[in-house]
């Protein structure tokens, strides 16, 4: 019988195949991901599929299902669970939001509850995908430092348009048409407060909108004061961006999120970085001040006043409420996505979990929170040059921003917020396993080409 010979692929196009599988790895499906995120506009679905039409939903659930299809095809040993807790704390919150299901499902709900209920899994499968790939995918310390880069490019952008919206109170969303799908919100305005506009970029609401630049906005600093392989142009326009739009937000909680990004932040900084910063905040206060005359005082008076606005008395009123529902269903809660909107709008996101998933759930929640936080700090104290060490610190600056910000926003509610916080979650973890553990032989977690 003739044999036929293997015909030796040429090196040019070996080397042209290792480029592409190089390029479509985890960091680029990430920068996909946060791409479908921050530019297709909140309200905007897959007509057919009506709610669970988010692309970016949907794109971290087909993430997930490439995280499970490598692990079930992988032959290579796994280490044991210490040396990935991110997935282990995550792999817990999924358990009491599966169990949360399952209690909700032997109960009576109304078929409105239930449809929540069935997109609320829908939705934590998309959680999944985008942390698993985020915690093992990405194979290098180099892959890492350019999907930050780009999530703070995104995060420029994003709060660029917000800008825009300030300064001219239009949405300028509406416009934007894309086929296939449908709104499901009216962005044809902005919201006001105090006579300025309240921007949201492609987000929901100014709280989502003010959610997202407050994660994205230590690493954006960290990046500009650190990162000096690139010129201060590139490093420094996105920072200034996000403040900005921070500032000119008219919200509370973005406020908030500023400030507590920018504690965390300064202790790591170095002498002449304080110093700079010091120098500058008053300019920029003073710059606030004059551009946009009445914007200082609005902020005070938001503070100042805290107790006599209606979001604020919706917080402190919520807590009866909650506690209430707590009592029908305390350790696994009434499921995840089943108290709706029109029943009350808690703006905590804690309070919410234990509703929802108990306080089983809302103990996940917790775990998982801090578990990010002692992972990233754990990997910091070793390390012994700076860029690493810094990209630490507005790690743990970033989730102690967005964790502070969940008790004033029901962030797991909205699309933006929710993919931005187990995004980061899941960057926590790659900072574990690429800067925190002696041993680098697990750098990979998805396919690439065996012979690079």
């Amino acid at each position: 019988m003739t044999q036929l010979k293997r015909i030796p692929t040429p090196r040019g196009e070996r080397g042209t195949e290792r480029r592409v599988r190089r390029r479509f790895d985890a960091a680029f499906v990430l920068t996909v991901y946060f791409g479908l995120l921050y530019v297709v506009p909140s309200d905007r679905t897959i007509a057919p599929l009506g709610a669970a039409g988010s692309p970016a939903v949907l794109f971290g659930v087909l993430s997930g299902v490439w995280w499970a299809w490598y692990q079930l095809s992988r032959t290579e040993a796994t280490r044991d669970g210490s040396h990935r807790p991110i997935r282990t704390a995550f792999f817990i919150f999924m358990a009491a939001v599966v169990v949360s299901y399952i209690v909700a499902m032997l109960n009576p709900h109304s078929p409105v509850e239930i449809s929540g209920a069935d997109i609320g899994i829908l939705r934590v499968l998309s959680f999944a995908g985008v942390l698993l790939i985020a915690n093992d995918g990405i194979r290098d310390r180099a892959r890492l430092l350019t999907l930050l880069r780009r999530l703070v490019l995104a995060g420029s952008l994003f709060a660029a348009l917000g800008l825009v919206q300030f300064v001219t109170k239009q949405s300028l969303v509406s416009a934007i048409t894309i086929p296939g799908f449908t709104a499901t919100q009216d962005f044809s305005a902005v919201q006001d407060r105090s006579g300025f506009a309240r921007a949201a970029a492609t987000a929901t609401n100014p709280l989502e909108y003010a959610f997202v630049l407050s994660m994205i906005l230590p690493i954006a600093l960290t990046l500009a004061f650190d990162d000096t392989s690139r010129s201060a142009v590139r490093r420094w326009t996105p920072a200034i961006l996000i403040v900005g739009a921070l500032a000119l937000s008219g919200s509370r909680s973005a406020v908030v999120g500023l400030i507590i990004g920018l504690l965390v932040l300064f202790p790591s900084w170095s002498v002449r970085a304080r110093r700079w910063f010091v120098a500058i905040a008053p300019v920029g206060v003073v710059a606030i001040y004059v551009l946009v005359p009445g914007m200082i005082g609005s902020v005070r008076y938001l503070f100042l006043n805290v107790g006599q606005d209606s979001s604020s008395a919706s917080r402190t009123g919520s807590y009866e409420v909650a506690l209430g529902f707590i009592e029908r269903s305390p350790f696994f809660g009434r499921g995840f996505g089943t108290f709706l909107p029109q029943y009350r709008i808690l703006d905590n996101q804690f309070l919410l979990t234990a509703i929802e998933l108990g306080v089983v759930g809302l103990a996940a929640l917790l775990g998982l929170l801090v578990t990010a936080l002692l992972v990233v700090w754990r990997g910091r104290v070793i390390q012994t040059d700076r860029l690493p060490r810094q990209l630490g610190q507005a790690l743990i600056a970033s989730i102690a921003a967005g964790t502070l910000m969940t008790a004033f926003f029901d962030d797991l509610s909205f699309r933006m917020s929710a993919g931005t916080l187990f995004l980061v979650i899941g960057l926590c973890g790659a900072y574990w396993r690429l800067y925190g553990q002696r041993s680098q032989a697990e750098g990979v977690a998805l396919p690439r080409d065996q012979s690079e």
